[in-house]
């Protein structure tokens, strides 16, 4: 008998996709962004308001893939999948015309991997935004933590209404008033996924800021209070991640 063929590119991908999947508990697709749902939702739930996504290239989904696969590994077995049902990937994510990394419906979330940023910061995108754009989803899973979190905020701090325009503000900052980019600053919401962010791709600078600066102690102590609240697992998992010195504010029972 002669060799076994090799798998296609698009077959290699999708026995990755379909494995990781399996892995977690949850769908894990690309291709028309159209079909980007899961039941009980449809057709109409795909549609992101005002955001335009174009299909991934093969050779694009590789390292986003791998990106997914060792972020969703930092939590405990079932809990991403309890909230958020699939992960797709799509190639280019515009918001205004402006590139974005990421987004979310319902019960999923979707990712670029847009080749306008390269292999690596198609897994770097994936890497973290598993964690960004999930933390949307947990945001309204706790009763008050929206408030909450609000109470946080800076004074006269006001919101940036138009995503192309929040997406247009790059760069970090050094955490003195509580954010921790230039882009955490355009809402509430876009604060608490920067800091879901820092907190499990970047747990170290997370520390030092809140060792320097009260606010974002604060602000860390409600999210990992957050996660805790709807799953005493996550204890371990923010161990694992070196974060076991900051305190965790208590938070009630999830919705």
């Amino acid at each position: 008998m002669g060799a076994a063929m090799a798998a296609s590119p698009s077959e290699a991908v999708a026995a990755q996709a379909a494995a990781i999947g399996r892995a977690h508990g949850l769908r894990v697709g690309f291709g028309d962004p159209t079909g980007f749902y899961v039941p009980p939702f449809g057709l109409a739930d795909a549609a992101i308001p005002d955001a335009a996504m174009t299909p991934a290239a093969v050779t694009d989904l590789r390292p986003a893939l791998d990106g997914i696969a060792e972020s969703l590994a930092l939590y405990p077995a079932g809990f991403y999948a309890r909230f958020c049902r699939a992960v797709f990937l799509c190639g280019t994510l515009r918001f205004g015309g402006v590139r974005a990394g990421g987004t979310y419906g319902p019960a999923w979330i979707v990712l670029a991997a847009d080749p306008v940023v390269g292999p690596a910061g198609i897994r770097e995108t994936a890497r973290l935004g598993i964690h960004h754009e999930f933390s949307s989803l947990i945001l309204s899973r706790v009763p008050g933590l929206g408030t909450r979190w609000a109470a946080l905020l800076p004074r006269d701090w006001r919101a940036t209404e138009q995503a192309g325009v929040a997406l247009g503000r790059t760069g970090t900052a050094d955490g003195h008033d509580g954010f921790l980019s230039a882009y955490a600053a355009t809402s509430a919401e876009n604060d608490f996924n920067t800091y879901a962010e820092t907190a499990f791709g970047d747990p170290l600078r997370l520390l030092a800021l809140a060792r320097r600066f009260e606010l974002v102690r604060r602000k860390a102590s409600l999210l990992l209070g957050a996660y805790l609240a709807l799953d005493a697992r996550m204890e371990l998992a923010f161990r694992r991640l070196g974060l076991q010195g900051l305190p965790i504010e208590p938070l009630g029972p999830p919705c």
